[in-house]
């Protein structure tokens, strides 16, 4: 599967959108969250369309989106890095690599140190993370488990110079 990743555009936002109540669905089994008046979930993307300090990402295959990640300029455990705000890739393109091509895409284009994290239930997230971040790092990462405050779940903490 041939996987491009960049940046979003101000064009990609409604398809952004989309993809994000689409990814709010998937996690609501573990996710607790209720639709608005709308019917929608509505995750704010306003922060992310600056593109100053938080960034929205997508891939692509051919000319179809296959998912996104949205980066956040605050770690959940330290006062700087990146954290891993929002990852998906639509069911259609996973397990095909393209999960793994906009992850590098993403970590190469925020050097520095990092946070993921992944919720207590997504065990998936858990074993994708782990591989990815091992691979990118070389195995040298931190794994914690966060109980307290506005997140919780599992965090890898690590740093990156630039991917290869």
């Amino acid at each position: 599967m041939a996987v491009t990743c960049r940046q979003a555009q101000p064009n990609d936002f409604p398809a952004l959108g989309q993809m994000l109540e689409l990814y709010q669905y998937e996690l609501s089994d573990i996710w607790q969250q209720d639709l608005g008046a709308d019917g929608r979930y509505g995750y704010d993307l306003a922060r992310h369309r600056e593109g100053t300090r938080f960034y929205a990402h997508v891939a692509f295959e051919a000319d179809h989106y296959a998912g996104f990640a949205l980066v956040a300029p605050a770690a959940i455990t330290r006062t700087d890095g990146s954290w891993m705000e929002q990852f998906f890739i639509l069911k259609r393109y996973r397990r095909a690599g393209a999960g793994r091509a906009l992850a590098f895409h993403v970590l190469n284009s925020h050097p520095g140190p990092w946070e993921v994290g992944e919720m207590p239930d997504n065990a998936t997230a858990r074993a994708f993370w782990r591989k990815v971040i091992a691979e990118a790092t070389a195995g040298t990462f931190t794994e914690m488990h966060v109980t307290e405050g506005s997140w919780q779940g599992t965090v890898q903490r690590f740093h990156l110079g630039g991917l290869a």
